[in-house]
Parts: structure tokens; sequence; C-alpha cells
């Protein structure tokens, strides 16, 4: 097995040590798992336009559909 040596943003080596900790895991377990995940092209989160995408832009009106209209005022 091959070493490799990387430079983290220190907000990005707290996150990946309390998860260690998390897990009772190595951090090289972490970071291989997660590696392996990206270049396989896995996407564990989806981000909320990904999971409504098909429901963006399909309903249109009023976002407030209690409001009256003129025309539904002169019936009351």
């Amino acid at each position: 097995m091959q070493t490799l040596t990387l430079k983290v943003p220190d907000d990005l080596a707290d996150r990946l040590n309390r998860r260690a900790r998390e897990l009772n895991r190595p951090k090289s377990e972490i970071v291989r798992q997660a590696l392996l995940a990206q270049l396989n092209g896995e996407k564990k989160f989806e981000s909320l336009l990904d999971r409504a995408g098909d429901l963006v832009g399909k309903y249109a009106g009023s976002r407030h559909s209690s409001h009256k209209t003129q025309s539904q005022d002169a019936w009351t």
C-alpha cells in the first residue's frame, strides 16, 4: 500500500478528527473510503435542489393562495 501525504484546511482536519473518534476508526480509513466513493462517482449527499429538481418551476401561481383576488372579492 502506498503512502499519500496531503494538506487540508484546519476546519476539515477538525471534522475528520471528530468523525474518526465518533466511528472509532483511523483517519486514514475514513479518507480512503471517502476517496473511493468520490472516484466511483457515488453521490452520498444530495442538495435540496437535486431532490426537488423535478418540482422546481412545475407549479405556477400565487405564493399566498389565501389572498382573494378582486374578482373573488366581488362575489363575497
